[in-house]
């Protein structure tokens, strides 16, 4: 497998630093007051050995500044994986595409912070262009 997987290195490198505040891949029903979504909604190769991951993250909580504060805070953590290694693997840079900004849940109506960002990550070995 040339690509890693970069939505489970950023939950696992989130988890630890939220703690005890959920950091998933899916929403859980119930959805807990506070709780950190992560998922990956495009990016592309970068030849000849990286995967540029592009990341929504999503920041539930009981009060807009509380969702905003969290948000903030993951988004502190997300800029530190920059020159680091995730998990074994090489996270090259990190750029935002989207700085989080409040986007109540459509279907809650509950107070949501939403962000996207992109990991440049190593892939283990060289990508072919087609």
């Amino acid at each position: 497998m040339a690509f890693p997987d970069a939505l489970g290195l950023l939950i696992g490198a989130l988890a630890p630093l939220r703690a005890p505040v959920p950091v998933v891949s899916r929403v859980p029903d119930p959805r807990p007051p506070r709780l950190v979504q992560v998922r990956r909604v495009g990016g592309s190769a970068v030849w000849p050995v990286r995967d540029g991951a592009r990341m929504d993250v999503w920041c539930w909580a009981p009060t807009d500044a509380e969702a905003m504060n969290l948000a903030l805070e993951v988004r502190a953590d997300v800029w530190a994986l920059a020159g680091t290694m995730i998990a074994g693997v090489q996270c090259y840079r990190v750029q935002e595409f989207m700085a989080p900004r409040l986007d109540d849940d459509p279907v809650t109506n509950s107070p949501r912070a939403w962000a996207t960002y992109q990991l440049d990550l190593r892939a283990n070995s060289v990508i072919s262009p087609a």
